[in-house]
């Protein structure tokens, strides 16, 4: 398949059906926890638990979620033997600037749907035509809709399957846009491919300088004092948060039969990164995402079986090595930075950053967390447009 297919969601309704009766069937009854779970300590409360099952059996509709995804272009291709599955909104305007977005776990290409046509088609939101992008959004081998791999694939294998789906769409040159394990795949098609990658654009820097290696803790002997205390704190946030890589990376069979088992369970899984990872200072959990929002994430693990195929891309990334830069090379594209307030994956200070990195813009974020498509759009729509403004200034 060397062409290029439109593709449409058409889940069928037995498929559908299984899933209610197993959200139904789950036990509450034999459910208990400790007294000081309402806080997600020990991940999502029963309550909220429950409150979410009740809308997912009563009010949430699969249908109408489907015809909201099918209203974007949608297309498949089979690239080195995988079908992908991909977004293509061609952008409004005279010259609209082609835009790769690299996607993360545990979300998928439906995620930006709120930002394509902003991104596509500003005249429609109060800003000018010749800011427009043409977006692609590929869903990775294994997830979704795209086909499934014979084995897992590395972050650097993908990059480069996703560049050779943007040669068949005809772009030559083109902005990479990515944050969670789409900013790894940024960076190293910034690295790897300069003469492809106009810039990169990411809300996480996981590609790092040799001998500092993201979440372990190593410095370069030269740090200063800031950059020492961001490493000390990056690294105490994982050695708490990071339980669930560490599982995906190794026994991603083990957590495979269970979350394809129970829907309720993966459910959990999926919600608690969205609690853990977002900035709830200022706006509460309920407040930042809607329950629709968070069961169609989960729902397109659920209907497509990727699950299991999702998370094989930890194991792969953490057997290749792949998260340091060699010595004494960086990212000489130019790269913007939105540091947004993650909680587990605080973006690193400017001078940590600008170590592996070409960084022309950094931006610190007032608020929004590791979702911001969800938690604060418009500054993520602004703050890429910038950047791209920044690297290939308007022609007027």
């Amino acid at each position: 398949m060397s062409s290029v297919l439109p593709y449409r969601i058409d889940i069928a309704t037995a498929r559908l059906d299984v899933i209610r009766d197993r959200v139904r069937a789950f036990r509450w009854d034999a459910w208990s926890e400790p007294a000081d779970a309402g806080d997600w300590r020990y991940g999502p409360p029963i309550a909220f638990m429950r409150e979410l099952c009740a809308y997912w059996l009563n009010d949430y509709d699969w249908r109408r979620q489907e015809r909201a995804m099918n209203a974007l272009p949608q297309f498949i291709t089979r690239i080195d033997g995988v079908d992908i599955h991909f977004i293509h909104e061609r952008g409004s305007g005279p010259n609209p600037v082609p835009l790769l977005i690299a996607h993360g776990w545990p979300y998928s290409f439906q995620s930006y749907d709120g930002i394509v046509n902003q991104l596509a088609h500003p005249e429609r939101h109060e800003a000018r035509a010749e800011d427009a992008f043409s977006v692609v959004i590929p869903s990775y081998p294994g997830y979704d809709f795209s086909g499934r791999p014979h084995e897992p694939m590395d972050p650097l294998a993908i990059a480069f399957l996703f560049d050779k789906l943007m040669a068949r769409l005809g772009y030559d040159r083109y902005f990479v846009h990515g944050g969670d394990w789409g900013a790894h795949i940024t960076s190293l098609l910034g690295f790897h491919l300069p003469d492809r990658v106009m810039g990169i654009h990411s809300t996480a820097l996981v590609l790092r300088e040799a001998g500092a290696q993201q979440l372990t803790g190593e410095v370069p002997s030269d740090a200063s004092d800031e950059e020492r205390a961001f490493v000390v704190t990056e690294y105490a946030i994982w050695q708490r948060e990071g339980a669930y890589s560490q599982l995906h990376a190794t026994k991603p069979a083990k957590l495979g039969y269970a979350m394809m088992d129970s829907p309720v369970g993966l459910a959990a899984w999926i919600v608690e990164a969205f609690h853990a990872w977002s900035d709830r200072k200022k706006r509460s959990f309920t407040e930042l995402f809607t329950l629709d929002q968070l069961l169609t994430e989960v729902m397109l693990y659920l209907v497509t079986d990727a699950f299991p195929t999702s998370i094989w891309i930890y194991g792969a990334a953490k057997r290749h090595k792949i998260t340091t830069l060699p010595p004494g090379q960086v990212v000489n594209v130019p790269t913007g930075l939105a540091a947004f307030r993650d909680p587990v994956f605080p973006m690193p200070p400017h001078q940590v950053a600008q170590r592996s990195h070409n960084v022309v813009q950094y931006t610190e974020m007032p608020c929004g967390g590791h979702f911001p498509f969800y938690e604060a759009p418009n500054l993520l729509i602004k703050d890429l447009r910038d950047f791209c403004k920044l690297v290939v200034p308007p022609t007027e």
